[in-house]
């Protein structure tokens, strides 16, 4: 699998900490060149030196993917320095929570446009070098993508249309040569001062979990191992392969499962 990705052309979007940047890591290591993305400059500058130090070829992408003008511009700049692009990874992405009744029309249009709308936007202007590549475009997302969690519908809504516009995409390119696969992740260990987005639009610590957590790295691995394979859906972790047996067999088994979320939901935010 390394020696697939020597020399091609790898962005990361929201690659300067967290699961994106443990993956742009590993592309660089496996030879890849890389591009990485983040909106916070300071948090962007030091993965670019950390990929530096390894002597991984890198360019910096520094902007919101929630501006689509930004994104048009980020991929022509990926163009006009290397004159190609293999695999596209939108990852970027923010964690929020809230009732509906508490969220503001301000927070839902904030985690739309970066969750869903970001992804969209990169992969609409990267399209025609990847259909020429015959690469590939990964979008990551979670178990939250397959069922919407009380308490978080925001990122629900967001994460599960990543969901129909992969598979929409697998059927209108498939002729293309083209590669699109969604990875559904679980829970992932976080930096800690890792935020989240309140219902009333500002952003605060994320709470500690006391769920067991998966490795970013061990999740670059699994991203990386989905675009080689070239496989369309990917679901991580025991939870999650239940949780989608569960949702096909035994629906009501979910209803439960929502519902116990729905109560831990009041003793982590309410109490």
């Amino acid at each position: 699998m390394k020696e697939y990705f020597k020399d091609k052309v790898v962005c990361v979007t929201g690659s300067s900490k967290g699961i994106g940047k443990a993956t742009a890591l590993l592309f660089g290591n496996y030879g890849a060149k890389v591009c990485i993305n983040g909106r916070n400059i300071d948090s962007l500058e030091e993965t670019f030196s950390e990929l530096e130090k390894r002597n991984i070829t890198c360019l910096k992408l520094p902007g919101d993917v929630s501006d689509s003008n930004r994104c048009r511009d980020m991929i022509d700049r990926i163009i006009n320095e290397y004159g190609r692009l293999d695999v596209l990874v939108n990852n970027a992405g923010i964690a929020s929570h809230g009732k509906f009744s508490e969220l503001t029309i301000d927070a839902w249009d904030r985690v739309v446009r970066i969750n869903l709308m970001g992804s969209v936007y990169m992969s609409k202007y990267a399209l025609p070098h990847l259909v020429k590549s015959k690469g590939s475009i990964i979008f990551i997302s979670t178990l939250a993508g397959k069922l919407g969690m009380p308490g978080h519908s925001t990122y629900s809504v967001s994460k599960m249309g990543l969901s129909a516009l992969a598979e929409a995409m697998q059927v209108e390119l498939k002729k293309t040569g083209l590669h699109t696969g969604i990875i559904y992740i679980g829970f992932t260990e976080n930096e800690e001062n890792k935020q989240i987005l309140y219902p009333d639009g500002n952003y605060r610590k994320l709470p500690e979990r006391n769920q067991k957590k998966a490795r970013r790295e061990d999740v670059a691995k699994e991203i990386a191992r989905v675009v080689y394979k070239k496989k369309k859906s990917v679901t991580l972790s025991t939870v999650g392969k239940l949780q989608t047996f569960a949702l096909r067999f035994f629906p009501f088994i979910i209803k439960i499962i929502l519902r116990k979320a729905n109560k831990d939901y009041d003793n982590m935010y309410y109490q």
